[in-house]
């Protein structure tokens, strides 16, 4: 049987303690509501940021580690003298093959005049070859010298069989005394690449450097050494 101290504590419970729980309650409800809404839109937009800044950052990061990962390149040789032993006069005893490509294995000899000097501005260098092998014949070799890639080229033409046109130049560099240059050329119409093998001081020798010309007619696989020579200094050099 309830008093009137409980009938008055019920209509106090429910007149004044229900409703403010029920704006507690609401209050709390709205906040959580409002925050579980834009924790997704901060989740995007702070989604959206890294990705901006990942892609921002991924070029750099990238750059540095393809740096960091690559081994430094080796400073070119100066090669620039490498050819300073053809400055002056040589006589040169020649061994050359008479029928290319052919498999042919006569030889003849002969002798030949050379005079190397050096070009201009340090580009490179020439030498004049001479000899009555071919009557009145003379052959220019200009060699020239390139800095950042360490390397030379060789350019021949003559007064018998070049007509005028100066031929495709080997390209190569030396590898302590031997240097090896090679290039495309023809040779009867078709095509085959031509390779000098310079040897400088060869040992056993009087010679200051031995060359050999070598054909190949199949991209490199086979080699036919054709024309060797070497030099030995000889200031009456003569020729025949």
């Amino acid at each position: 049987m309830k008093t009137k101290s409980d009938i008055k504590v019920f209509q106090y419970c429910r007149n004044i303690v229900v409703p403010i729980a029920l704006l507690i309650v609401g209050y709390l409800g709205a906040g959580t509501a409002q925050t579980s809404s834009d924790a997704p839109k901060k989740g995007l937009r702070a989604s959206a940021s890294e990705r901006n800044g990942q892609h921002a950052m991924a070029p750099a990061t990238a750059v540095l580690s393809q740096d960091d990962s690559q081994p430094a390149q080796p400073a070119v040789r100066d090669g620039s003298h490498d050819f300073d032993f053809i400055y002056g006069k040589f006589r040169m005893p020649n061994h050359r093959l008479v029928k290319r490509l052919a498999g042919s294995h006569e030889w003849t000899d002969f002798i030949s005049c050379t005079e190397g000097t050096p070009l201009a501005g340090g580009v490179g260098d020439m030498d004049a070859f001479r000899t009555n092998y071919w009557k009145d014949f003379v052959g220019i070799t200009i060699r020239t010298y390139d800095p950042e890639a360490g390397l030379w080229r060789l350019y021949w033409f003559d007064n018998r069989f070049s007509h005028g046109v100066i031929q495709p130049p080997v390209v190569g560099k030396f590898n302590g005394n031997v240097g090896i240059f090679q290039g495309p050329d023809t040779f009867n119409g078709k095509p085959i690449i031509v390779r000098f093998t310079w040897t400088v001081n060869p040992k056993g020798s009087e010679a200051v450097a031995k060359w050999e010309q070598a054909f190949s007619p199949d991209n490199g696989k086979t080699w036919e050494t054709n024309w060797k020579n070497e030099l030995i200094h000889d200031d009456h050099c003569t020729a025949n």
